[in-house]
């Protein structure tokens, strides 16, 4: 059957950055015949340092797949190119072409009996990538005994993967009774029915009490129905069976370094193995079916795992215990999986990491004056504990049709009164906007601090001169100023402080900040008067002289529930007439450092 086309906004957005004439593959998931592209890769000039597409494949989650080509310019070798590549191809029988021509026209093509047929497409916005899928983290420990060579890593990983493939595992969804078996009569689930759906699934992982939002009149509706700001990501645990008698158990041995077994002559040594992997799936993929996708995904991390120790034997001559880092670039709008050594030895500025960055980068089309595939850059998942939200202004409806839209780039976590327990209710709202800045710089991977709480904010700015000891512990305001004196001190980073007479004035400030977000696309802090917000975006209209600012106001009380934030107004679009006109404002505008 034909497959229905659809592509990911990302990749449409990543197709119009590309300005050489180049070609590379594509990568997609299919799910009820269709099948949705989200991202893809360009071949490099350099082939001795770009990967090639059979490698990266195992970088990608669970599930996304190498699934057509695209072409940037003209494309006669599109039908011997699709049929090269079309034995690796498992998702479809009909790989995608998708072709952009000088003038900027995207075209897309299946491939059907050898020729190319036309077809139309659809755009996937990125709420609807969040609320239509999600992603299962496989997490557990498993040791590889070998020899210290190429041949002994691949052979013994083999080995590893082919005894999990064969029906030896069990999977448990946490904070759940659900346990997903395999063998030789098939995958089975228990906890659930066979018809289940991941949908219900995520009904049953959600705990009582946060899978419901507050509305106006005090009733409550499913916050499944809410905008979604991020992936729903539920936790897996991976069980053995030792043996036929006995009971599986959870693998959960964690360990740092790598032993060697010189007994009886041998020099084998044992190293532990942290796999960590996610699969994406939609939330209509009955559950039964993710057995063999965690299976896989194992298998995924595996070889990941094995590339990477090769790679070390040829830098370092040996083996470090290694792990993966999960890094959702933004711009590139899918998580990529990267494994690095966990010790200390390796700095970010070393040879292996730069060189393993650099290839990912050029393959990506990714600009090499920002990091994207750094230690640092790996995505920070939501923890039991947190109830912070992030990127609230995702699915906040623009205001300004005509308008060109510039808003804040990559992820943040919104920070607020009343939060952590702590009552800071009439006085820290520009310690809270301070906060959220902080928090961009660090899910962008420019620097690994905790978030300050306002006792470490005072003492910096009594360390640094500009308060008196008297300050800490005080109930007292801050302003820009001070925010710009904290992120240099905690994050390392400059910025550029803007001064506006009056809220009158902030009309005509729109050229301006929206070169801001388009350049350096960190949050704003503006102070002013006795209030402090976050500029998040503007909407502005050159020619009609229309703006609007995406405000995430940090003077919001309440729990962090997305529908109530966003239904009140703690986030979203406000016109000029927002600011005050009586008052003059200050705005910390933080500036990206220059780094990959």
């Amino acid at each position: 059957m034909t497959p229905k086309l659809k592509i990911s906004e990302f990749v449409l957005q990543r197709i119009a950055k590309v300005s050489s004439q180049c070609s590379g593959e594509l990568f997609g998931i299919m799910c009820r015949g269709t099948l949705t592209v989200l991202g893809f890769i360009l071949e490099g000039k350099e082939k001795s340092r770009i990967l090639n597409y059979s490698k990266v494949q195992n970088n990608f989650p669970t599930e996304i797949d190498l699934c057509g080509l695209i072409k940037f310019g003209p494309c006669t070798d599109a039908e011997a190119h699709l049929s090269e590549i079309l034995q690796d191809i498992d998702i479809t029988d009909n790989p995608v072409l998708v072709n952009c021509d000088a003038d900027g026209e995207i075209k897309a093509s299946l491939f059907k009996h050898g020729q190319l047929e036309t077809i139309s497409y659809e755009v996937v916005s990125e709420v609807e990538l969040l609320r239509d899928y999600m992603f299962l983290r496989l997490q557990c420990s498993l040791e590889l005994f070998c020899e210290q060579n190429e041949k002994s890593v691949s052979l013994s990983l083999f080995t590893l993967r082919k005894r999990l493939a064969s029906g030896n595992v069990a999977f448990r969804v946490a904070g759940t009774n659900v346990l997903l078996n395999g063998g030789t009569s098939g995958s089975q689930v228990v906890g659930l029915d066979t018809e289940d759906t991941m949908e219900s699934l995520v009904g049953l992982v959600l705990k009582t009490g946060e899978d419901t939002i507050s509305t106006r009149g005090g009733k409550k509706k499913s916050a499944m129905n809410a905008t979604p700001t991020e992936y729903q990501i539920l936790n897996i645990n991976m069980l053995v069976k030792t043996s036929k008698d006995a009971q599986d158990e959870k693998l959960t041995t964690e360990a740092c370094n790598v032993t060697i077994d010189s007994k009886n002559g041998c020099n084998k040594i044992k190293v532990p193995l942290q796999v960590d992997f996610l699969s994406m799936l939609h939330r209509d993929t009955k559950v039964i079916l993710c057995y063999d996708i965690l299976v896989e995904s194992v298998c995924r991390s595996l070889r990941l795992l094995q590339s990477s120790f090769l790679d070390q034997l040829t830098f370092y001559k040996k083996i470090h215990v290694s792990k993966c880092y999960h890094m959702l670039p933004d711009g590139l709008g899918h998580f990529l999986t990267c494994v690095y050594p966990v010790q200390d030895l390796t700095e970010e500025h070393d040879e292996f990491f730069l060189e393993k960055r650099k290839s990912l980068h050029e393959q990506f089309g990714l600009r090499t004056n920002r990091p994207f595939f750094r230690k640092a850059n790996s995505f920070r998942f939501r923890s039991d504990e947190s109830k912070l939200l992030f990127n609230t202004h995702i699915g906040v409806k623009r205001q300004t049709s005509t308008g060109r839209l510039s808003v804040v780039q990559g992820r943040y976590s919104y920070h607020h009164y009343m939060q952590d327990g702590f009552n800071d209710d009439g006085w820290g709202c520009a310690y809270r906007s301070l906060q959220t800045l902080i928090s961009w710089f660090i899910y962008q991977g420019y620097a690994d601090v905790q978030i300050p709480t306002h006792n470490d904010i005072q003492k910096c700015l009594v360390r640094v001169g500009d308060k008196p000891a008297s300050f800490v512990g005080s109930r007292q305001w801050i302003g820009s100023t001070e925010v710009s004196m904290c992120l240099n001190e905690f994050v390392k980073v400059d910025s550029k402080i803007m001064h506006v007479s009056s809220g009158e004035d902030m009309a005509v400030k729109g050229s301006e900040l929206a070169y801001h977000f388009e350049t350096q696309g960190t949050p704003i802090m503006i102070g002013g008067g006795v209030l402090a917000h976050t500029i998040l975006g503007v909407d502005f209209d050159r020619n009609e002289g229309t703006l609007k600012f995406l405000i995430l106001d940090p003077h919001y009380t309440g729990a962090d529930e997305i529908g109530t934030v966003l239904a009140k107004g703690w986030c979203g679009w406000k016109g000029v007439d927002f600011w005050d006109k009586k008052a003059y404002y200050n705005l910390c505008m933080p500036q990206r450092p220059h780094m990959f």
